[in-house]
């Protein structure tokens, strides 16, 4: 078992293992290289889609499962030790299928969620717009339409939950050092180290790299250099006196969702941008006529801002979680998409299984980080 461990990042992935480990009695030390809740994390819209456990086959399903399953518990227990609500409400989510090709993907959608036993039910529109009245009359009447009720959908507050993480690691003894930079890494069979840029060297039993879109760099000489690609996603943000939709309103990849004070979260966008982490007006501005199509009040809404954040997607669309191989005390955790938030608990657990030398309660075998690297960096 690991008595010390490293963390280097500090967004989701990085703070959910730093809280999980020190719950297991290991000193932990974690750097980010910003300040603790500017990360990508930050300005995800944290929609938790619905999973089950218990009927899931596909290793990413298992991994879902088990998160969404576990984020009750670490609501209340986070609550519990900080006084931080991190919003996680179960407000359900409603699909429509605008296009032809949107309907096609719900119908395999559908089928996957029948699979899975998790409850769906394709609704008409009178009962769409009788649960959510400010849905546009022109967009529902559209010929074709078609709507679907997800009951097991959750959203939560990100820059909250990442508040409570770090306000619970503090409380627990983790060591967080803010503005630290890594520069290398290394591992030797008997222990792992990070050299900071001003050449402090921090040594540790194992090092576990959380560092997102930017992981990818911090690893060059272990083959994975290449892992990690990218992918800017752009948010909207408004704000009414009240909240005008109560659900997740998910159209394509698109959505519209409001917290309980009437912030509207509008998204989202994929663009390989490399390390530009930039909103453009383009992009913001099609948001907003995607939002106040759907849901036309919105066009009276107060701009509270917009922001911009670095997705990590993988070849095979995979998180890398796991060790490193032929490195017994460098371990990864990065490569989790558009799903960090989803998948944070699972992964940390999942994690700190495997560091602490125990079964971890999901098999990691698929998301082995050897399958990310390169011949060459």
């Amino acid at each position: 078992m690991r008595t010390s461990v490293t963390i280097v990042g500090g967004g989701v992935i990085g703070l959910s293992l730093a809280w999980e480990l020190s719950q297991r009695g290991v000193e932990v030390h974690l750097f980010e290289r910003h300040r603790i809740g500017d990360s990508t994390s930050r300005v995800a819209a944290g929609i938790l889609p619905p999973a089950n456990l218990a009927r899931a086959s596909d290793p990413i399903d298992q991994l879902r499962g088990l998160s969404h399953s576990l984020f009750p518990e670490w609501s209340n227990r986070l609550l519990e030790q900080t006084g931080i609500d991190m919003g996680l409400r179960r407000c359900g989510g409603h699909y429509l299928g605008v296009s032809r090709g949107e309907r096609a993907v719900m119908e395999g959608m559908v089928a996957y969620w029948n699979e899975q036993e998790i409850e769906c039910e394709q609704i008409s529109i009178d009962r769409l717009r009788s649960g959510e009245p400010e849905i546009s009359l022109l967009v529902a009447q559209k010929e074709g339409v078609a709507a679907w009720w997800v009951p097991d959908e959750y959203q939560v507050r990100p820059p909250e939950y990442l508040r409570a993480l770090h306000a619970a690691c503090l409380r627990a003894g983790v060591k967080i050092t803010e503005n630290a930079p890594v520069s290398e890494i290394q591992s030797d069979p008997a222990s792992a180290s990070v050299c900071l840029s001003e050449h402090h060297v921090v040594g540790s039993d194992a090092v576990v790299v959380c560092g997102g879109s930017w992981a990818g760099t911090l690893l060059e000489s272990y083959q994975l250099s290449r892992s990690v690609i990218p992918v800017r996603g752009q948010i909207l943000v408004l704000k009414t006196p009240r909240p005008l939709v109560q659900s997740v309103i998910n159209v394509g990849n698109r959505y519209v969702l409001c917290r309980d004070d009437g912030h509207t979260i509008i998204g989202s966008c994929e663009e390989e941008t490399g390390f530009d982490c930039r909103t453009t007006d383009v992009m913001i501005d099609a948001l907003r006529d995607f939002a106040v199509e759907l849901v036309p009040k919105l066009d009276h809404a107060q701009t509270v801002g917009s922001s911009a954040g670095l997705r990590p997607l993988t070849f095979d669309g995979f998180p890398m979680i796991g060790r490193i191989p032929n490195t017994p005390n460098l371990y990864l955790a990065a490569g989790h998409y558009r799903s960090g938030i989803h998948l944070s608990p699972g992964t940390a657990v999942c994690m700190a299984d495997l560091i602490t030398g125990k079964v971890p309660a999901v098999d990691l075998g698929p998301f082995q980080v050897g399958n990310q690297q390169s011949t060459s960096s």
